[in-house]
């Protein structure tokens, strides 16, 4: 890399830093663990204000390309990673005006079998024109990256998984609560369906995160669903730099969604010691949690689970040993190095 050091500009997460988890998470653990690469972020909200090199994306698809180019031109910046795979048009058209770029795909969406085939047709187009013309794409789901490199084979296709910090400190097991959900209140998180089997099985189950903003039917009928549980509770939202404290205070953490990349909230959890309750999809085994229980996402059965004797230490090494920030990172500034 020489002396001067290499300039990525991260285009896509929401804000920086991050509200909650997820992909905004990652960029924030990218451009705070690589001391030696200069950041630039831009994001889709307003976070200006919080450093000199976060600034805003234009809306449209032309006028962020050219902001884009033009940025990374005035400040030499060398590679443009797009987190997120709902920019793969613009990392095509940053292709084409020779800025060399990294996408990563956290989550195919083209599995959601509840989305509308002409949601999911192309999703899965835009997936494949990624791993066919984009000059490095990273999976962070083993199982995406199988698929894709059984249809290209003569393509390389890299797997990055997550990772998050795992601390020194953690709770005394004997004060720990029973079980939580920490991530978004969407219909592809399988809420309604988790909600009914906590419900009818009498176990406690604390939920944190944001309801859903693009669905008002879903919102609203969640809403008037936890009004009357009796088991099931709604925390509100949990800042970034609270969540692994927050999920600390139980014992089990529990998602059953229908389709992950690799979820940061589920590492954080295991990270924390917690035991797992996980939908038994490919994206989950693949993760291969030592204190795991899997359940039918279409048939929720918590059965003889006892939340307030489980115990996931196990979980917490297997976290540090395979999907901690600093793996990442060394994977990602690898990444960064080569396409250069």
């Amino acid at each position: 890399m020489g002396d001067t050091p290499v300039k990525v500009l991260h285009v896509g997460p929401k804000n920086y830093p991050p509200n909650h988890g997820g992909v905004e998470k990652v960029v924030f653990d990218l451009v705070t663990g690589m001391k030696d690469i200069e950041s630039h972020v831009f994001t889709q909200w307003d976070s200006s204000g919080h450093n000199s090199n976060v600034h805003q994306l234009r809306s449209g698809l032309r006028a962020s390309l050219n902001q884009v180019v033009t940025y990374c031109r005035a400040n030499g910046v060398a590679v443009v990673h797009l987190p997120t795979e709902n920019f793969i048009p613009l990392a095509l058209l940053l292709r084409v005006r020779r800025i060399k770029c990294v996408v990563t795909i956290h989550g195919c969406g083209w599995r959601l079998k509840r989305w509308a085939l002409y949601y999911r047709i192309p999703i899965f187009l835009l997936d494949c024109l990624a791993c066919l013309l984009s000059p490095c794409v990273v999976f962070v789901g083993q199982t995406d990256r199988v698929c894709f490199q059984r249809l290209f084979p003569f393509r390389r296709l890299h797997f990055i998984p997550n990772g998050v910090v795992v601390s020194d400190d953690i709770a005394v097991p004997g004060i720990r609560k029973g079980m939580v959900y920490l991530g978004r209140l969407s219909p592809e998180k399988n809420i309604a369906a988790l909600i009914e089997a906590a419900e009818s099985a009498g176990v406690s189950v604390d939920l944190y995160g944001p309801l859903d903003r693009h669905d008002s039917q879903f919102r609203r009928r969640i809403l008037e669903r936890l009004e009357s549980c009796e088991h099931v509770r709604w925390r509100g939202s949990v800042p970034f730099d609270r969540v692994c404290e927050t999920i600390s205070l139980y014992r089990c953490f529990v998602n059953v969604s229908h389709s992950e990349g690799l979820p940061v909230s589920v590492l954080e959890a295991a990270g924390e010691g917690l035991y797992l309750v996980l939908s038994d999809i490919p994206q989950h085994r693949t993760l291969d949690f030592p204190e795991c229980t899997y359940v039918d996402p279409d048939n929720i059965c918590f059965g003889a689970l006892a939340a307030d004797t489980l115990d996931g230490a196990l979980n917490r090494e297997h976290v540090r040993r395979e999907f901690s920030a600093e793996k990442m990172v060394r994977a990602y500034r690898e990444i960064y190095e080569g396409v250069t």
